[in-house]
């Protein structure tokens, strides 16, 4: 043990864990097969020990599947209150529960109990039809009668821990739908808070751009485009000509003005001063 009183993990355990499964493994080979009744029931015990051992190493999905293989073959061979059947439901009550399968644990532990009160029944009744015209006669160490009685009282004893175990597992579904609900209100509680300020925000339109989207052009369109831009270019340069032309008229016929203006300003005579 460590100085905190806990129990170190000793290697050579899950060293005998492991040869234990290898050799119930072996035996439930060598048993399935047989046909007889003794051997198909030492390899039911041979899937029971298994199941136990995946128990142990918290493997319950294979703990699961040893019980069932377990109990396929008991109930094929046993009869329905024998005890054996008994056994192989509270092992498959633990597994579900150590698995969080609650209903399923509940269910196993039911049919477990299930058993064992009609085997408290059939003893019982052996019981009364034994000490029938017996009186108090002393009874031997391996009288049937006593037998009986003292299997009732440990069936009877192991009762209570079965349904204490079913309680323990409505107790631990009931805790998990609980923080299911919870979960559920906080979920659907930020939901709604974040939804407000998501619809606060307007939604903006979706703009039209198809005027803004350049279309690809025709051949046939482009061609007709240059011979109209060609033909305005021809026409803007011949209206360029004649302007020219008409600025140069214009300009000569003034010079001429001008000139003429000249000759006669030189061509007067002075007017004469009178005297």
């Amino acid at each position: 043990e460590t100085e905190g009183g806990e129990k170190k993990e000793n290697p050579d355990d899950i060293s005998n864990l492991q040869l234990a499964w290898e050799m119930l493994e072996l035996a439930k080979v060598i048993y399935l097969k047989e046909e007889d009744k003794k051997s198909k029931l030492k390899a039911a015990e041979s899937f029971l020990k298994l199941g136990e051992i995946s128990l142990e190493t918290e493997n319950y999905e294979q703990a699961l599947s040893d019980f069932q293989e377990c109990l396929k073959i008991q109930e094929a061979e046993l009869e329905p209150d024998d005890r054996l059947l008994a056994e192989t439901h509270y092992q498959l009550g633990l597994a579900h529960g150590f698995n969080k399968q609650y209903d399923e644990s509940i269910d196993q532990y039911r049919k477990a109990i299930k058993v064992m009160e009609a085997k408290i029944g059939k003893l019982k009744k052996t019981v009364e039809d034994g000490t029938q015209g017996k009186g108090k006669e002393p009874q031997a160490a391996d009288d049937p009668i006593k037998a009986a009685q003292q299997e009732i009282k440990d069936l009877e004893e192991i009762l209570p821990d079965i349904r204490g175990k079913i309680e323990d597992m409505e107790e631990e579904k009931k805790n998990i739908d609980e923080l299911k609900s919870i979960t559920k209100d906080t979920l659907a509680a930020v939901a709604s808070e974040l939804k407000p300020a998501e619809s606060s925000e307007p939604k903006k339109a979706a703009s039209d751009i198809s005027h803004l989207v350049r279309r690809k052009r025709k051949p046939e369109e482009e061609s007709a485009e240059a011979d109209t831009k060609k033909t305005r270019q021809e026409e803007g340069s011949g209206d360029t000509e004649k302007n020219g032309t008409a600025n140069d008229k214009s300009e000569s016929a003034m010079e001429s003005d001008t000139k003429k203006k000249e000759s006669m300003d030189v061509s007067e005579p002075p007017t004469a001063v009178a005297s």
